[in-house]
């Protein structure tokens, strides 16, 4: 069960990525090909002022689609170290239930007492850093959403300077 739980957990990180990968791609280009044709004049109500807002916002949606990028690396980082602190915990408490063991690396034996202080080391470390998982997926959702809408925005506002842009010829 636990393998088939493993798996589904790698496919659908691998679909968020390619999706976040996607996203973010699509606002580059989108963004350099508005970019590219831009051409400076005075701020009035306009096809230029649009395509400039339109600009600023595919930039915003760009910036943060990064950051995201960057915060799931975060994530990843801190589910691997909550695993390798929850294997650690429960190897301790192995040895404390079984009263003691012999270390394999070091050759010394450790203690139910030993084996107890590294369980409750790795129980604080755990919440540690299930708070910071917290803290960093919440900023992750944030930042999902405001690329997302700021993305939305730069295709309303790009859509809306096409639209001024034949009624003011």
């Amino acid at each position: 069960m636990a393998d088939r739980s493993l798996e589904a957990w790698k496919s659908w990180k691998d679909a968020q990525l390619k999706y976040d990968y996607y996203i973010v791609g699509l606002v580059a280009a989108l963004f350099a090909y508005v970019g590219s044709n831009y051409v400076p004049q005075k701020i009035a109500f306009s096809q230029n002022t649009f395509e400039l807002v339109s600009i600023l916002f595919l930039a915003l949606s760009l910036i943060v689609g990064i950051r995201r990028l960057e915060i799931d690396l975060v994530l990843q980082t801190i589910t691997l170290k909550q695993c390798e602190a929850k294997e650690m915990r429960n190897a301790a408490n192995k040895i404390s239930a079984f009263g003691g063991s012999h270390n394999l690396d070091t050759g010394g034996f450790i203690t139910v007492t030993d084996a107890e202080q590294r369980a409750k080391k790795m129980e604080s470390a755990i919440e540690v850093l299930n708070n910071g998982f917290s803290e960093v997926s919440n900023r992750a959702t944030w930042l999902f959403k405001i690329r997302n809408w700021a993305l939305t925005l730069g295709f309303i506002t790009l859509a809306a300077s096409k639209i001024i842009g034949v009624y003011s010829i």
